[in-house]
C-alpha cells in the first residue's frame, strides 16, 4: 500500500508541473497568426465539437484536455468562450474507451516525453524551436502523472480492505454515489471509474443501480479533483477548470438524484428504461450506457448555460490586475484592414506601456503618489513585455502588406519607437530593482534624488508625447542633454563624504548612475523620434 501512496504522489508532482511548464512555454508560441486561426477553427461548431471529441478520446481524460486548454487560455492562443465547447465534447470522447483499448497511448507519450527530454539535453534544434520541445515535454510531464496516478489505484479491488468497503456500500446508495467521487480524486479518468465499476458489478460486489451511480458520482469526484488541481490557479486562468467542475458536478448531482428518487420509488424509473435498450443479458453495456448518459448529461449542461457561462466565470474566477496589464488595451485584428488606424491603435498602445514606467518608480515610495493598483515591479514589468511582443507582432503583419510611401514611413517611425520604448521599460526596472534590494531606499537622500528626478523627466515626456507640442519636446530635449558630468560628479561625493560604505553599496550605486543615464538617453532618443521633421514642416 505503501508503494502505491508513493506513485501516487509522484504521479501528482508530474501531473502540476507538466500544467506548469505547458503554461510558460506556450506563451512563448504566442503569435496572433496562431491565435487567429485556433479562434477560426474553433468558430465552427463541428470543428470544435470534432476536436474535443478526438482529444478526449485520445487523453481518456476531460480533465486533462482542460488543464491544457487552460494553458492556452492563459498564454493568449484561445480565448475563453471558444474553448468552452471543445472541454464540453471532450467529455463525451472519454466514453469510447473499447475503441482504444487494443493501442497503448500511454507509450506514444512516454516517447514523446523521451524524445523531447533529449532534445533539451542536448539543445538540438534551433532557438526558434526550444519552446515547442519544453512544451511537449511537459505535455509527456502531465501524461506520465495521470498514468502513474491511474496505476496507483488500479489494484485496489484486489486488496480485502477495498472488497469489504463495496460489501458496505450495499448498505446505503448515498455511500455508493460518494464512494464513486472519492475514487474519481485517485484515479485520474472518468471511464477508467467506469471500468471499475462494471468490474465490481460483475464480480457481484455492487448491483446495477449501484454501480450506476458510482458512476454519476464520478461525476462529483471530477469536480472535486478539478478544485484540488487548480487551487493553485487564479483569474482567466482558473475559469475553464471551473466550467469543467461545474458542468460535472452538476451532471452527476442531477443523476445521482434521479436516480435514487427512482429507487424511492418518487420518480418513474427513466434511467433503468434508457439503460434497457441493452440486452438484459449484457449489464456491462447498461452500465456503459450510463456512462454515456452521465456524459451527454455534461455536454447538454454545458449547451445550454453557454449563453451565461462566461459571464458567471467571470464573477467566480475575475480576472487578476497582473492579467489584465498582459492583454493589449488598444490592438485591435479587423483594424489590419485599414494600415493607417492600425498604426494609430499601436501608437497608442505604445503611449499605454509607456505610462507604466511612473507605477514602477512609485512602488520604491512609502506613499505611492498614482491611483495604479499595486503590483509588484517585476509582474508589471512582465507584462510590459507581453504586450510588447504583442505590438512587435502587430507591426510585422502590417510590414507584410503592400503600404504606400506615407504608410511606410509611418510604420517605419512607429517600429523605430518600439525599439527604444522596451529598452527604456527595462532600463527602469532595473533601475527599481536596484534600490529595491538596498535598506531604506525610500529614506536614503542619495536614492531619493535619483528617484524623484528620473519620475519627474518621465512624467514630463509622457506629457509631451501626449501632446506633441514642439515647444514641450524642445524643452525635454533640453532636459535630456548629456548629463553625464553631473552623475560622475555624485558618484565623487559618494566616495568622498562617506568613506565607511562598503565595496557592494558603491558598485550599486554606480550602477544605477549608469542606469539612469541610460534611461534619460533612451528617453531623449524617442522624443527625437516625435520631433516633427523638416519634410512635416515644408508639407504644411
Amino acid at each position: 500500500m505503501s508503494e502505491l501512496l508513493a506513485k501516487f504522489l509522484v504521479g501528482i508532482t508530474l501531473f502540476l508541473h507538466g500544467v506548469a511548464g505547458i503554461r510558460t512555454q506556450l506563451q512563448g508560441l504566442t503569435s496572433r497568426r496562431l491565435s487567429r486561426q485556433l479562434a477560426r477553427w474553433s468558430d465552427r461548431r463541428l470543428m470544435a465539437a470534432a476536436g474535443g471529441f478526438l482529444f478526449g478520446a485520445i487523453t481518456q481524460s476531460s480533465t486533462a484536455v482542460a488543464f491544457i486548454l487552460n494553458s492556452l487560455i492563459s498564454s493568449g492562443l484561445m480565448p475563453l468562450s471558444k474553448a468552452l465547447p471543445v472541454v464540453a465534447w471532450a467529455n463525451v470522447g472519454t466514453v469510447p474507451l473499447v475503441f482504444f483499448a487494443s493501442l497503448n497511448i500511454h507509450l506514444v507519450f512516454l516517447y514523446v516525453l523521451g524524445t523531447a527530454g533529449l532534445a533539451i539535453a542536448f539543445e538540438i534544434g534551433t532557438s526558434r524551436y526550444r519552446a515547442l520541445l519544453h512544451s511537449l515535454f511537459s505535455i509527456g510531464l502531465l501524461f506520465l502523472g495521470l498514468k502513474l496516478m491511474k496505476e496507483a489505484f488500479a489494484p485496489l479491488p484486489e486488496f480485502p480492505v477495498f472488497q469489504r468497503a463495496a460489501i458496505l456500500l450495499h448498505t446505503s446508495l448515498l455511500m455508493t454515489f460518494a464512494a464513486g467521487a472519492l475514487l474519481r480524486l485517485f484515479i485520474q479518468s472518468s471511464s477508467a471509474i467506469a471500468v471499475v465499476a462494471i468490474a465490481l458489478h460483475e464480480g457481484g460486489l455492487l448491483t446495477l443501480p449501484e454501480a450506476a451511480l458510482m458512476m454519476y458520482g464520478s461525476g462529483v469526484g471530477v469536480g472535486l479533483t478539478i478544485a484540488l488541481l487548480s487551487s493553485n490557479l487564479r483569474g482567466v486562468a482558473r475559469q475553464l477548470t471551473l466550467f469543467q467542475a461545474l458542468i460535472n458536478a452538476g451532471a452527476g448531482i442531477l443523476l445521482g438524484t434521479i436516480a435514487f428518487l427512482e429507487h424511492r420509488q418518487v420518480l418513474p424509473p427513466l434511467l433503468s428504461r434508457l439503460q434497457s435498450f441493452a440486452p438484459s443479458h449484457s449489464p456491462s453495456l447498461q452500465l456503459a450506457i450510463a456512462f454515456l448518459l452521465l456524459q451527454s448529461t455534461t455536454l447538454t449542461l454545458a449547451t445550454l448555460f453557454s449563453r451565461w457561462m462566461p459571464g458567471w466565470l467571470q464573477k467566480l474566477s475575475p480576472s487578476t490586475p497582473e492579467q489584465d496589464l498582459s492583454r493589449p488595451r488598444f490592438l485591435c485584428d479587423n483594424a489590419l484592414a485599414d494600415p493607417e488606424s492600425a498604426l494609430s491603435l499601436a501608437e497608442q498602445e505604445q503611449k499605454h506601456l509607456l505610462r507604466h514606467l511612473p507605477a514602477q518608480l512609485d512602488s520604491l515610495r512609502s506613499q505611492p503618489a498614482t491611483a495604479l493598483p499595486t503590483i509588484a515591479p517585476a509582474i508589471r514589468h512582465q507584462a510590459i513585455i507581453k504586450v510588447s511582443g504583442d505590438i512587435q507582432a502587430y507591426l510585422r503583419e502590417l510590414v507584410e502588406q503592400h503600404n504606400d510611401p506615407a504608410t511606410s514611413s509611418r510604420l517605419l517611425g512607429v517600429e523605430q519607437r518600439q525599439s527604444i520604448l522596451l529598452p527604456l521599460c527595462q532600463s527602469v526596472h532595473e533601475f527599481v530593482e536596484t534600490i529595491a534590494r538596498q535598506e531604506k531606499p525610500a529614506t536614503t537622500p542619495r536614492f531619493t534624488q535619483l528617484i524623484e528626478s528620473l519620475d519627474t523627466l518621465i512624467l514630463t515626456m509622457l506629457d509631451a508625447i501626449d501632446s506633441c507640442d514642439p515647444d514641450d519636446l524642445a524643452m525635454l530635449m533640453h532636459m535630456t542633454a548629456d548629463r553625464g558630468g553631473l552623475m560622475e560628479r555624485q558618484r565623487r561625493t559618494l566616495i568622498e563624504s562617506t568613506p565607511e560604505i562598503d565595496h557592494s553599496s558603491k558598485s550599486d550605486f554606480f550602477y544605477l548612475t549608469a542606469l539612469y543615464e541610460r534611461s534619460v538617453w533612451l528617453m531623449r532618443q524617442l522624443v527625437q523620434l516625435h520631433l516633427p521633421r523638416p519634410a512635416d514642416h515644408a508639407s504644411r
